[in-house]
């Protein structure tokens, strides 16, 4: 029976394509097939690369393959997405292994944590178990071919019958093929594709078909980047794809992409830098596979290439999180016919099915390689566990200790977050000291001796250093005007994003702790208070409260310090007095703030001692603003998704997200707050939408600009934010002649001088962590000290706004205080000192809050999205 999905991918006759024989020979040559596994034309009624499979197709054949060898498969549903749509595995190995594979899991299981293991039982272990591949497609949902690919690959190791290789990977590995990483952004896409169709494939690269409408179908429901979330885990996707692998902890992992139409095809070794944290027995291993897959090409006629453009140093990708943790991880990269059909710029056609067959045929290697070297790779899986504990108990720091002194809530969601990493965490249980610093009883330990203590450093470092060599090749390129080969960002330290104190130890903590094993939130009552409760302001405080507004609470909000009952309260302390909010608001209350782990202090009297009294005109009543957030195009879609999660998931505040082509036809006066993503507007919004902003602004709306937007709303004078391009001598650039040149007769000539550009563009900063200084005197930045630091990936360099236009909120530090954690060219630095990084300007009853750079990248970057949630829920309520 066909499922109902099919309809119109029948109606229009796709079969007018040649119809590839995937259950025969093309697959790999000369092979049979045992007819009791069904076929993907059985199931859903085509063939594997006749048509683009859905998300929902491919789950009803790996349910069938499944039903056909239960003692041959498990099929294993680890997670749901945004949408609903359910994440799956098969789970592929020969009978005996699937009868048993609950042992074999506790056994590996062993193997990832060796300190209570013997020499005599590692040796059993390595002797004995399987080594585990786990083979996972499509984190982009428009990087279709993997999804065939992994129908391929179950089908195959199912009921290939003459095929030695099977044979081998049968009797000495366990497959867990994850056939759709990302099913919500391959239903957007394959929806897209099949409207856009007509009744026989277009190959022209400009039709609809090809042609996806935005935000497209790589990202996720929240149009979040996947392969960038693997240690953040901000997305259901993530979270539920690494706590299944380290269920599993697979020896080997393989991560099948696709790249652009006119490419080939990438496999490893990868390109520089790597982490400097990866092992040189894994690199020997990568190379190792790569030449299996580079002979299994060379004898079918495929073209590929490796050490090129995909790296493996940030931590956050499907390559480089599984080697941070033992596995042997490994990207592949298919150019994509993003259709049945795709004409490349040489006039040659790329089919879907050729990237089926070169992702099957590179998967399948891996597989083989990693079986005929099953013991070397369980062996050296044991080891790399082994080592990480031996280098932690060498390194300089031997423990890190997590703390603040501001938020105790958003500590324990680090350590949280570093357990659902597989890092050990424990929790304090008395005061103890690091240096000069007293630390209370519950801060939190992590020592860099235990199997997972290389991921430890990746995500705790304030630095992770790049291969100097490398960064030596950018530095000429950059001096001949070519892009530097910086793939992905450069830093990534957790504790700096996040606020977070990390002390480091040289030697071990003698304090006493426990282990730190996340457990539900207990419900609890509010502490005894006659007359009501003071919320001092942090990430955890404002997540409590914008969820209590939203649920009706009354909240009230002092921008600015006072003295009550001896204890010193800085600026932004919430307010909840009890005669205004019922019993059960306040039970309300009680649950959003233990949730969010907020300090709530009970008082009986509202008498301040010093600083300003609770009764203040200056203390103003929160509301659950009402929030327009600008969607589709020009929005860059990376950036609104990333706002609407971190508004609607990380602190629950309602959103209203608005199609920017609707925004002309919307009465702008039932919304306190707009928020424009990063994007240039100036096609989308009329002059008269504009007038109409700029009115909306002046009669009391809050108008948040991020990124390009902040740049496009200078232009159209909403706000008054200049960017401008500076030359690395710090001259502005101007529309007037270049600058005079030294006669050559007078000195000898410079050629070096003579051909560097006498006005450029400033240098992109690679995705560095920067330190801004902080106005501590603004309602903007409550909640935090004087400093903090934040993600720039861009070429942005903002203006300072001058005292009487508005208010310079967030400034970068100076040049030799600037770089908090990675790679900042030193002409960039140069032109990034002391420029604004958020700016609050007054106009009329309303203002205008202008990011340069965008608080809520990747969701990870807890500092400055506590400005972000700031800048809409007290600008949305002053």
């Amino acid at each position: 029976m066909l499922i109902p999905v099919l309809a119109l991918t029948l109606q229009l006759g796709a079969s007018a394509a040649p119809r590839p024989e995937t259950t025969g020979p093309h697959l790999v040559p000369g092979t049979t097939y045992d007819a009791r596994i069904p076929t993907l034309e059985e199931v859903v009624g085509h063939q594997v690369g006749e048509d683009v499979t859905s998300p929902e197709e491919i789950v009803a054949y790996f349910r069938a393959l499944h039903a056909a060898a239960p003692e041959r498969t498990r099929f294993v549903e680890y997670g749901r997405t945004w949408e609903g749509r359910p994440l799956v595995a098969l789970i592929v190995a020969s009978p005996e292994r699937i009868t048993n594979l609950d042992r074999i899991k506790g056994d590996i299981r062993k193997l990832a944590d060796p300190r209570g293991v013997s020499a005599a039982e590692g040796e059993r272990l390595v002797r004995e178990l399987p080594v585990v591949v786990a083979l996972l497609h499509g984190v982009h949902g428009n990087e279709i071919s993997s999804g065939g690919a992994a129908m391929s690959e179950a089908y195959h190791l199912l009921a290939a019958q003459n095929d030695p290789a099977v044979d081998q990977i049968r009797r000495d590995a366990i497959v867990i093929i994850d056939p759709a990483q990302n099913p919500d952004g391959r239903g957007r896409f394959v929806y897209q594709y099949r409207v856009g169709r007509g009744p026989a494939p277009d190959a022209d690269p400009l039709g609809a078909e090809h042609d996806e409408p935005w935000p497209g179908g790589r990202a996720n429901h929240y149009l979040f980047d996947l392969n960038r979330d693997w240690f953040a885990q901000t997305q259901r996707e993530s979270h539920g794809r690494v706590a299944f692998l380290l269920e599993w902890m697979p020896q080997v992992v393989a991560d099948l992409h696709e790249m652009g139409g006119d490419s080939t095809y990438y496999f490893p070794p990868s390109a520089p830098p790597g982490n400097p944290h990866t092992t040189e027995s894994q690199t020997r291993m990568l190379e190792d596979i790569g030449k299996g897959i580079a002979s299994k090409f060379d004898a079918r006629g495929f073209a590929y290439f490796n050490r090129e453009v995909f790296d493996a140093f940030y931590p956050g990708y499907g390559v480089s999180w599984p080697i941070a943790q033992g596995f042997i991880g490994m990207t592949f990269e298919q150019a994509s016919a993003r259709g049945l059909q795709y004409r490349r710029r040489d006039g040659t056609i790329l089919s879907y099915w050729d990237g089926i067959l070169h992702h099957f045929t590179a998967a399948m290697s891996t597989a083989e390689t990693a079986a005929r070297n099953r013991e070397r790779m369980v062996r050296e899986f044991l080891e790399f566990r082994r080592s990480a504990v031996r280098d932690g108990e060498t390194a300089a720091t031997r423990e890190y200790i997590l703390t603040s002194t501001r938020d105790a809530g958003q500590v324990e969601r680090l350590a949280r977050l570093l357990v659902k990493n597989g890092i050990e965490v424990r929790q304090t249980v008395e005061p103890t000291k690091v240096g000069t610093r007293s630390i209370p009883a519950g801060a939190f330990t992590v020592s860099l001796a235990q199997p997972a203590g290389r991921l430890a450093r990746n995500l705790l470092d304030a630095h992770t250093p790049m291969d100097a060599a490398f960064l030596a090749v950018q530095e000429e390129r950059r001096k001949r005007r070519q892009p530097d080969q910086i793939y992905d960002v450069t830093a990534w330290s957790l504790p700096l994003l996040w606020d977070v104190d990390a002390l480091p130890s040289a030697t071990p903590l003698t304090v006493r702790t426990t282990p730190f094993a996340p457990a539900p939130v207990a419900a609890t009552a509010l502490p005894a208070a006659k007359l009501g409760y003071l919320i001092p302001w942090n990430a955890s405080a404002a997540t409590a409260v914008t969820r209590a507004l939203a649920d009706g609470v009354k909240v009230s909000f002092s921008p600015a310090a006072f003295t009550l009952g001896g204890r010193s309260y800085t600026k932004g302390t919430a307010i909840v007095r009890v005669h205004e909010n019922s019993a059960e608001a306040l039970r309300t209350l009680a649950t959003h703030t233990r949730a969010a782990g907020a300090e709530v202090v009970g008082i009986d009297s509202a008498f301040t001692e010093a600083g300003i009294s609770l009764g203040s005109n200056q203390v103003f009543a929160l509301v659950s603003p009402r929030v327009l957030l600008a969607w589709d195009v020009p929005t860059q879609s990376l950036s609104a998704g990333w706002a609407r999660y971190v508004l609607e998931q990380r602190y629950g505040q309602r959103v209203s997200a608005i199609r920017t082509s609707t925004i002309g036809r919307a009465d702008l006066a039932q919304y306190d707050v707009i928020v424009l993503p990063s994007g240039s507007y100036s096609a989308a919004l009329s002059a008269d939408q504009v007038r109409r902003l700029k009115d909306w602004v002046s009669a009391g709306g809050t108008l948040i600009t991020i990124a390009e937007a902040s740049r496009w709303a200078g232009r159209e004078s909403i706000g008054l934010l200049e960017s401008r391009t500076e030359l690395s001598d710090g001259a502005p650039e101007t529309d007037g002649p270049a600058r005079p040149r030294t006669d050559a007769s007078r000195q000898p000539f410079d050629f070096d001088r003579a051909i560097t550009p006498a006005q450029e563009r400033p240098d992109l900063v690679p995705g560095a962590i920067l330190r801004v200084r902080l106005d501590g005197e603004h309602w903007l930045a409550s909640g935090h000290d004087d400093e903090i630091g934040v993600m720039v990936e861009s070429q942005r360099v903002f203006t300072p706004i001058t005292l009487d236009k508005g208010v310079n909120v967030g400034v970068y530090q100076r040049s030799e205080q600037l770089l908090a954690s990675g790679i900042i060219w030193d002409e960039s630095r140069k032109q990034v000192a002391q420029k604004s990084y958020l700016v609050e300007q007054p106009l009329g009853r309303g203002r205008v809050i202008a990011f340069a750079e965008d608080p809520n990248g990747r969701a990870f970057a807890e500092g400055s999205q506590l400005l972000f949630l700031n800048a809409v829920l007290l600008g949305g309520s002053r």
